[in-house]
């Protein structure tokens, strides 16, 4: 695939999707949607495209391949023991309605993990749990609270699975009163306007293919929109270069505290 004919599906992509490959980095992309549209069975770059605009199953197909709709609930065990153990005590001992946002929540695995931990220790919170992401078909899985395949909810505890899900055809649903606890709506994070005050962001494993300057416009965003001394939860392999930049400081592996007096935040390029 040659320049010309990324600028041709980035194009047509953004058209289709209302995905903007230019916050993506080039080169991985590249080579991600090479491999791609052979899969689908294109032979050429125009009868790639002509699929994207006329066939929607390869547009869903697409759209999984490029939000990478991974998820699972508890996702990295000894994170969420951290966030169990230590986070979530301390933003409850300050606010007894937190807020709290899943970035690129996929099918809600992650913002509802965060409910059933927050109904665990402390029974009767009114958290504001809200999870987001770019696809409407996520969003309408994450709405129905289910079904989660047994890959998906191996990390709930025996405890936790026959508090807060049922067994039924197709795998696990989570039950109604968690359910009612998280609100679910579509959002672009790259170019739609965040909410603000904040008490948890989680945006765990979603900008692996992002470029430097997507990323660091992102984490500005999030740093703007947490209370000062708030916190952003990322990935366990995930880091924040030069936090500070951005009004962080490190709080352990994962997890960035938005500084109380945040100094200048820089900007991207």
């Amino acid at each position: 695939m040659n320049e010309s004919e990324y600028r041709k599906i980035k194009f047509t992509i953004n058209k289709h999707l209302d995905l903007n490959l230019e916050f993506y980095k080039s080169n991985q992309m590249m080579r991600r949607l090479g491999g791609f549209t052979s899969r689908v069975g294109a032979t050429s770059i125009d009868e790639f495209c002509g699929l994207i605009a006329s066939d929607a199953k390869v547009r869903e197909m697409l759209m999984d391949f490029l939000t990478i709709n991974v998820t699972e609930f508890f996702r990295d065990k000894r994170h969420f023991d951290a966030l169990r153990s230590k986070v979530l005590p301390e933003i409850l001992q300050k606010n007894p309605r937190p807020r709290i946002w899943s970035a690129g929540s996929s099918k809600g695995a992650e913002a509802y993990s965060v409910a059933m931990m927050i109904e665990e220790i402390a029974p009767g919170t009114k958290a504001r749990i809200f999870g987001t992401d770019i696809d409407a078909r996520m969003i309408a899985l994450a709405r129905a609270g289910g079904p989660y395949p047994d890959a998906e909810a191996k990390n709930i505890t025996e405890s936790l699975r026959r508090k807060f899900m049922e067994q039924r055809d197709g795998g696990y649903f989570v039950v109604p009163e968690i359910r009612s606890k998280v609100v679910f709506k579509e959002q672009n994070l790259l170019t739609d306007e965040f909410d603000r005050n904040f008490d948890l962001i989680m945006c765990r494993n979603v900008v692996i293919y992002f470029s430097d300057a997507a990323k660091l416009e992102l984490n500005n965003k999030f740093s703007k929109s947490l209370k000062p001394g708030g916190i952003l939860f990322i990935g366990g392999t995930e880091t924040i270069l030069n936090p500070q930049d951005v009004g962080f400081e490190r709080d352990g592996a994962a997890f960035y505290r938005k500084e109380n007096t945040p100094g200048r935040i820089r900007q991207a390029a």
